[in-house]
């Protein structure tokens, strides 16, 4: 009997994968709901966001009411992001309260409105983007590092409806050998590389690492894919950072296959599958972040929420296909 295809495994097959990122640290759960269930309706396929049980069950409510709205929909699928050693993207601003002179410089440059004009600091509302940072010239802001998981949770995470995983490595390959075989199967599984912190060659070592552990493990079958991250979490800065993450990605698109996909992070805009495609650097996907946090926030209307993240799930790249 023919079996009809996981939608995010033809889009990815297709090219036309997107994947959403509410954050890795966010902790902010009336927001976590909210972006759920807009790229529920912009028809997102997957959602990736912080590993805990209460991020899980809020993405869950916002899918729920969406799909509720409009039973057309197709459910997207939650992704829980987990750490191996420090990583910029599991890390949180720390105010250092005595230092602080409440100048207010640090609030406009936020994209997730942890800072607030009161003044205030709301760190669940913090997901690490380090913008903020040059605005203080009184040593008041600085990054504290952590771990958002432990490995028992993540049977509780699928059962409360995490079905995919994305584990962030940094150059601890053995460390991501020994934490891989432990840990229970899921249904997509992610792997994030780079982050500006691994050169070509060890792009290429770490991936074919990757995919040595899954195979092993799952089997030559087994669907993964291999995030590329450029400067992490600069989609907000307008700033082209893309063009480190679409290089980052041109080492290993060698590894590419029917089974092994390539998706592009960091500093990814609406722009960004176009210029991927440009360059001949055609992935699988696209992972946006801290862009789309960032130009939503500013929409009051939450009719325009949906029309603009619609637009931003619609691929660009498609047409790059054919030329």
């Amino acid at each position: 009997m023919h079996q009809t295809k996981p939608k995010h495994l033809k889009y990815l097959e297709e090219h036309k994968f997107h994947k959403l990122i509410i954050g890795a640290a966010l902790k902010d759960y009336k927001t976590i709901e909210e972006f759920a269930y807009l790229f529920t309706h912009a028809a997102a396929d997957v959602i990736d966001i912080s590993a805990f049980p209460h991020s899980v069950i809020s993405a869950k409510e916002g899918i729920t009411q969406a799909i509720e709205e409009d039973t057309s929909l197709t459910e997207p699928l939650i992704m829980v992001s987990v750490n191996i050693g420090e990583d910029p993207h599991f890390r949180r601003i720390e105010l250092n309260e005595e230092n602080c002179t409440e100048c207010l410089a640090c609030v406009p440059t936020c994209p997730s409105a942890a800072f607030t004009d009161g003044f205030s600091y709301n760190e669940n509302l913090c997901f690490g983007c380090s913008l903020c940072l040059s605005s203080c010239h009184f040593d008041a802001l600085e990054f504290t590092n952590w771990s958002a998981f432990e490995s028992k949770s993540l049977i509780e995470l699928q059962e409360l409806g995490a079905r995919a995983i994305e584990i962030h490595l940094n150059n601890d390959l053995r460390a991501f050998s020994e934490f891989y075989k432990s840990i229970p199967e899921f249904k997509l599984e992610s792997f994030c590389i780079g982050s500006g912190q691994m050169n070509d060659h060890e792009l290429i070592t770490a991936a074919e690492t990757i995919i040595k552990e899954v195979k092993n493990k799952h089997g030559e079958q087994k669907e993964l894919i291999i995030q590329v991250d450029g400067k992490a979490m600069s989609g907000a800065t307008g700033r082209n950072t893309d063009i480190v993450s679409i290089q980052a990605a041109k080492s290993i698109m060698h590894l590419q296959s029917d089974t092994v996909f390539i998706q592009l992070a960091g500093g990814i805009t609406d722009k960004s599958f176009t210029k991927a495609f440009a360059a001949g650097v055609k992935v699988n996907g696209v992972a946006i972040g801290s862009y789309a946090r960032k130009k939503i926030s500013t929409i009051r209307k939450f009719s325009n929420k949906i029309e603009f993240a619609k637009k931003l799930v619609q691929n660009p790249g498609t047409q790059s296909l054919d030329n």
